[in-house]
């Protein structure tokens, strides 16, 4: 057996849309192939093929050196591919065996369930794989990166000897990915093949052996890890010379003018319980303040609660001297501060409007390009046209709608529409998720623009290089209150991923 995975001119059409144009992907038995490239280059398409999601339109899969067909995922695990999707399908009352076992349960008698053997299956291939995880503790009680660890151990219960993962850093902190690339090398070690995809250069570099890009359907590139670097893929990703790391170098003084001040912010979710609690913080003129912390600690309520989306229970919000606690969104930013929402289609764009109307969205009753409650037509696509020059936001059709765009040229209209409002303060919140480096480059310039030109941000993001790169400052985020505060400069990546997990450390980096 040359090649435990092999696809030859592999291609997927949906109408005249060609996802995947004749890709050639060679993967050997135990080893760990990364593959990246932009947002739309079509990655995720290839590996459904792969687990048997979708069909491709011509083209062939060989698995140990035989042509296969697969139709579903079911074909798929057959053939001892595996797949760890981005959002975790995880039952999270149930416990970590049940999950495990979940549709593959082991019975007593024809119609109970025998709890006792599936308990012992899965401590014993936890043992195997030397994952450290209690069998009878519930999913809801643990970390994300435990979580992972589960997902991954049902599909090797499945005895798969292949196993995908999709983005399966994007919600770790920096000692799960660390925890996460060890489990992945031990696993590699056991005989099992390995496909990640990712975004994530650095983790690229630590964890494979081999890297294919993929642009624009097609493979533009395959080599050895050791045989190329960061700088080298991203320009393969992108087509031209990327800026992998965006550096804030002027600090603003902690003595500079303050602008907005939040105090004992507390509130409920709709089940009445508490999911932000007494967090105060202050931000200063020309001042990124960084909010970090893993998904699912406060950060996504907090931001609601400051763009008014949510009510809060307790505290309050001022900006420049006024109260505006519990402000409706239009009235915040008519205040003169800048939304970037965490969902960009939930709460940032519509769809099926024109790239015109959603460059206007939210400031649509503003002269110039309203006038007499009549919208503008000519000042409106004025705006869209400068726009898409000033972001470098790629468009089929100049006259059709969002939905026709990529998620980061999508984001990029959020940017835009924002910062061209000239707002003092920017709540920015996940602005670069999902997004391929070309246009994290690019949005990250702008920001730091916007600061250097004396206004201010608050930036909540679940990347770390991302806040700990453009913050002045930096707050974390731990079960709805922040378990820390340092400045990016005088601190360490290990430190803030310890704050993220609720671990304090003393002067001398002691645990506590």
């Amino acid at each position: 057996m040359k090649y435990m995975i092999k696809t030859v001119d592999l291609t997927k059409k949906f109408g005249d849309f060609t996802a995947n144009d004749h890709i050639q992907l060679n993967v050997l038995p135990c080893e760990i192939k990364c593959i990246v490239g932009e947002n739309g280059a079509g990655k995720t398409t290839l590996m459904n093929m792969l687990y048997g999601m979708l069909e491709p339109t011509e083209g062939k899969i060989f698995i140990r050196d035989e042509e296969v067909r697969m139709k579903s995922p079911v074909d798929a695990i057959r053939n001892g591919i595996g797949m760890v999707h981005q959002h975790f399908m995880l039952v999270p009352s149930l416990t970590v065996f049940e999950n495990v076992m979940l549709g593959n349960e082991i019975e007593k008698y024809g119609v109970l369930i025998n709890k006792k053997s599936e308990v012992e299956k899965v401590s014993a291939l936890m043992q195997k794989y030397h994952f450290d995880l209690d069998p009878m503790e519930k999913v809801e009680n643990l970390s994300v990166g435990s979580r992972q660890r589960v997902e991954i151990l049902k599909m090797l219960y499945r005895d798969v000897s292949i196993l995908i993962l999709d983005e399966p850093t994007a919600v770790l902190t920096p000692q799960e990915t660390d925890e996460l690339i060890a489990d992945l090398k031990e696993l590699k070690n056991q005989g099992k093949t390995i496909i990640i995809i990712t975004h994530k250069l650095r983790e690229v570099m630590d964890a494979s052996d081999s890297v294919t890009v993929i642009k624009g359907g097609r493979t533009v590139g395959s080599m050895l890890t050791r045989d190329t670097n960061e700088r080298e893929l991203a320009q393969l990703m992108v087509g031209r010379d990327v800026v992998l790391t965006q550096q804030n170098n002027h600090y603003t003084p902690r003595n500079a003018e303050k602008i907005y001040e939040v105090r004992n912010l507390t509130t409920e979710n709709i089940f009445g319980k508490q999911v932000v609690h007494a967090v105060s913080f202050e931000v200063h003129k020309g001042e990124i303040l960084g909010i970090a912390g893993v998904e699912g600690n406060g950060q996504s309520e907090l931001v609601k609660l400051l763009s008014g989306l949510m009510k809060a229970t307790e505290g309050t919000v001022s900006f420049e001297g006024k109260d505006i606690t519990n402000m409706w969104p239009d009235k915040i930013r008519k205040a003169g501060i800048g939304i970037i929402p965490e969902d960009r289609y939930a709460q940032g764009l519509c769809r099926q409007m024109s790239l015109g109307d959603n460059c206007i969205a939210g400031y649509h009753d503003k002269p110039p390009v309203n006038k007499y409650n009549l919208l503008q037509r000519k000042k409106i696509n004025l705006k869209r046209d400068e726009m898409i020059h000033k972001y470098d936001i790629r468009v089929g059709d100049i006259n059709g709608n969002v939905a026709t765009l990529s998620g980061g040229n999508a984001q990029k209209i959020i940017v835009a529409r924002e910062l061209s409002e000239h707002p003092r303060l920017l709540i920015a919140c996940q602005p670069t998720r999902g997004i391929d480096i070309g246009s994290i480059e690019v949005i990250h310039k702008r920001l730091l623009e916007y600061k250097a030109g004396g206004n201010s941000i608050i930036l909540i993001s679940s990347e770390l290089t991302e806040i700990m790169s453009l913050s002045d400052r930096v707050i974390v985020m731990y079960k709805g209150q922040i378990s820390g505060e340092v400045e990016p400069q005088q601190t360490s990546m290990t430190e803030v991923g310890l704050l993220m997990a609720g671990i304090h450390t003393d002067m001398e980096g002691q645990k506590k």
